[in-house]
This record gives structure tokens, sequence and C-alpha cells, in this order.
């Protein structure tokens, strides 16, 4: 008996997914040999960081507040 494979469905009928507005990403840490307390790092990757203008080179401003990070392009280069 031959097996049966799903066919595959066109999406040029449908809208386009929308992006979602949050990401959720786990604090890290970088390692530093045998030295103790390691320094917190976050890092943040994805195809999706491109849709939104943030391409590799990009300077980028990350402003502190209560609470959040928020990351900008830094336009004034």
């Amino acid at each position: 008996m031959a097996k049966r494979y799903p066919t595959l469905k066109s999406t040029t009928d449908k809208a386009p997914t929308s992006q979602p507005t949050e990401r959720f990403y786990t604090v890290g840490y970088m390692p530093q040999g045998t030295k103790p307390n390691p320094r917190p790092q976050l890092t943040i990757k994805g195809k999706w960081l491109e849709q939104f203008g943030f391409y590799v080179g990009c300077p980028v401003i990350i402003k502190i507040e209560q609470g959040k990070l928020v990351i900008e392009i830094d336009l004034q280069v």
C-alpha cells in the first residue's frame, strides 16, 4: 500500500499573517572562564528583526526605563 502524503495548500488567497507584537526570551549569562559571577546576557535574533528595519550593522540605541529596555534604530548616523 502506498503512503499518503497531505497535499500542500496554496496560501496565495490568504491575507498575510500579522507579526506578533511580543517575543519571549530568557536572560542568560556570558561565560567568563573560571571567574565567578557571570554577567547577564540577552541575545535577540531572528529574521523578524529585518522585517522591522533592524539590519546587520544597523546602529541602535537602547533606552532603559522602569522595568523595560526600549531598542530603537539610531537614525542620526
